[in-house]
């Protein structure tokens, strides 16, 4: 039987209400110290991950060295108190082994990156020694085997080594040959499949000094946000995973717009709601890469695989967590 039309206008507008209500409840930032008590958790996380890699990888500094580095001097840049004598030693300990690429080029390219005031000539030179002749550089480490195109990861790769070139100590003439060699490459980048993809655009966008091309990559980040605040590593992934949602919001912050600040404030707080008890977050390495794990010989590689997602889940959400705590007037960057 059909509801009057009185009716069906006011359950029309109760709904309505009801999800002005909860948006309203969505986007509402964190107080800084709920954002700085998960930062600190999360920071606790990295360390302990980082000295069990230098205990069970005594050669490969890759991803785990590079982000607690990066994590803690950003981290004492907006006011946190860090253990000088462990970053110390983790700087000391990176140092010794940077230049050995067996782990992956990019992870120089990360030192870079963590430490971009810390002069690093050697990095530099082995950057623009893996530059091929078509302007890209090869996909490896974290970028290989993944859930894309094998181009799109190139392009990823890419725009990180040129942005580690921009912000260390390489000459200008050197680095803007590099980004000309590079250009037509990266023209030829199809269709992102994958967040980090439009967060790695977005990020070298902006670097590039292109503001009209960055709101349009950051407008469509924040489209493809989920409900729950979060987002899927693969665009058509519909669960929200902590890798894609550190990415993306460390690609938004600064924010420019009341969209992307509502998107930042709701992804906060997905972060904040799913932060596990040991500091981390969990991450389902099998949405993001393509490799066979479930042999029972493959077994040890799956440990190494949940080690090293799992660690890379939690240093993107920290990462972005900090973007939302404002520097201190003073505080030393190194």
């Amino acid at each position: 039987m059909n509801q009057p039309r009185s009716t069906v206008l006011l359950c029309a507008l109760m709904v309505a209400a009801a999800f002005t209500i909860c948006h309203a409840d969505d986007v509402t930032p964190p107080a800084e110290p709920e954002l700085r008590a998960v930062i600190t958790k999360g920071m606790g996380y990295l360390a302990r991950g980082s000295y069990e890699w230098m205990a069970q990888k005594n050669w490969k500094p890759c991803h785990h060295m590079t982000k607690v580095l990066w994590h803690n001097r950003e981290a004492r840049m907006r006011g946190f108190t860090i253990d000088e004598g462990k970053f110390n030693e983790w700087l000391r300990w990176s140092d010794e082994n940077k230049t050995d690429i067996k782990a992956g080029r990019e992870m120089t390219a990360l030192m870079k990156l963590a430490m971009p005031d810390k002069p690093q000539p050697e990095l530099t030179k082995i950057i623009l020694e893996g530059q091929k002749p078509d302007g890209s550089w090869m996909p490896s480490g974290q970028f290989l085997g993944q859930k894309r195109v094998k181009t799109e990861s190139a392009a990823n790769s890419t725009r990180i080594f040129l942005l580690a070139l921009a912000a260390g100590d390489a000459d200008p003439k050197v680095r803007d040959e590099a980004m000309a060699k590079a250009a037509a490459f990266l023209a030829k980048d199809g269709a992102s499949t994958s967040v980090e993809t439009l967060a790695y655009r977005a990020l070298f966008a902006r670097r590039l000094g292109k503001p009209e091309e960055v709101a349009a990559i950051l407008g469509e980040i924040v489209k493809l946000q989920h409900a729950d605040g979060g987002w899927g590593w693969q665009i058509k992934e519909p669960a929200s995973d902590s890798i894609a949602t550190g990415l993306a919001l460390y690609s938004l912050q600064p924010a420019a717009d009341p969209a992307t600040t509502a998107a930042i404030s709701r992804a906060q707080r997905w972060l904040m709601a799913n932060q596990k008890e040991d500091g981390g977050w969990p991450v389902d390495y099998s949405k993001i890469s393509s490799t066979d794990r479930s042999k029972p010989e493959k077994a040890k590689s799956l440990k190494d695989a949940t080690m090293i997602y799992s660690y890379w889940g939690a240093a993107w959400s920290t990462l972005g967590l900090l973007q939302g705590v404002p520097a201190k007037q003073g505080a030393p960057a190194e």
